[in-house]
Parts: structure tokens; sequence; C-alpha cells
């Protein structure tokens, strides 16, 4: 019995291409031509988003509205309040990823021991 659908190998295939077309532009000695626009921290942001989003499509959006909001708030808090930094920011987006990762454990073994004592 084979627990990958075919809607999920098809984005898995898909999301592989993108990733080997961005590497491929590395490899290939042509990232001057990409670091003009090419805004950076991307990838920590897309993984951060997958984690946080527990890699269900409504968590992913939810967990992509907080950052996208964590970064835009960020970069307009910097014009307001000179001492807050972007580095700032990003220690509160790795705060979210690492509390919302340990808060995903935390319950079970208070609920585990809640349910064994009604048993």
């Amino acid at each position: 019995m084979s627990f990958i659908t075919r809607s999920s190998a098809v984005f898995s295939t898909a999301i592989i291409l993108l990733a080997a077309t961005a590497g491929s532009a590395v490899a290939q000695k042509r990232t001057v031509l990409q670091s003009i626009d090419f805004p950076a921290g991307y990838g920590f942001a897309g993984i951060a988003v997958a984690l946080m989003g527990r890699s269900h499509p409504l968590g992913i959006v939810l967990a992509a509205l907080l950052f996208g909001a964590l970064q835009q708030g960020g970069a307009e808090l910097a014009f307001d309040i000179p001492t807050i930094t972007r580095e700032m920011v990003v220690v509160i987006q790795g705060l979210i990823i690492l509390f919302s990762g340990a808060l995903a454990h935390l319950p079970r073994p208070w609920l585990q021991s809640l349910l064994a004592r009604r048993a």
C-alpha cells in the first residue's frame, strides 16, 4: 500500500525541477545576472513556512501570511523606529519557528498521562 498519491508525486516532481533550474544557474556561474534583483532569504522563508505549516496546504497558507506580515511589518518598523534592525525581525522569526516546533510535541506527554488516568 503506497502512501504517495499521484498529486503529491506530481507536486514533488515540480518542486524538484524548479530547484534544479535554480541550481543550474549557480552551477553555471550565472549568479551575477540574477543577483541584481534577486531577493535574498526566500530559501529561509520557504523552509520556515513549510515547517510551520506542517506540510498541510491550509497551514502553509497561514504560515505564509504570518511570515509575510512579519517581513513587511519589520521593514516598515525599521523606517519608523531606526533602533529596530532587520536582524531583530529575523530573530523573532527564528523564535517563532523554534517555539512552534517545540510546542508541537509538548502537550503529547501531558495528554497521554491524562488519558491514561481515565482508562
